[in-house]
């Protein structure tokens, strides 16, 4: 299973996502920059008629955030599928406020080429 922050095809993912608990291989949170909190969850279903599917939701809340910008949670059937739909819902949310700004570029051989 493929963690969604390491994604090779189509579009990189805007947000970093890490694994919510080490004993738990398909469950990850989004953090933003400039955000104190996560910023969304997703994890696979694993019993019952949802089994397979991944569920995705924005968690955060704050007086910039709108939280009346249609569905704030669902499912997907991919990893990848709930991570972009996390961060899409994310970005809506924060449009025009103070942490609505450019995610910094992250190049790695830029970095190592400083050094």
């Amino acid at each position: 299973m493929a963690e969604p922050a390491k994604a090779t095809d189509g579009e990189a993912l805007r947000l970093n996502w890490r694994q919510t608990w080490p004993e738990t291989e398909a469950d990850y949170f989004a953090v933003a920059d400039g955000y104190d909190e996560a910023v969304g969850r997703i994890f696979k279903g694993t019993g019952g008629q949802m089994k397979g599917l991944w569920f995705w939701s924005m968690t955060a809340n704050g007086p910039e955030i709108s939280r009346n910008i249609g569905e704030l949670c669902g499912t997907a059937l991919s990893a990848r599928g709930a991570a972009r739909l996390v961060e899409d819902v994310w970005f809506d949310a924060i449009r025009g406020t103070s942490l609505d700004r450019p995610a910094p570029h992250r190049n790695g051989y830029a970095a190592a080429k400083a050094r």
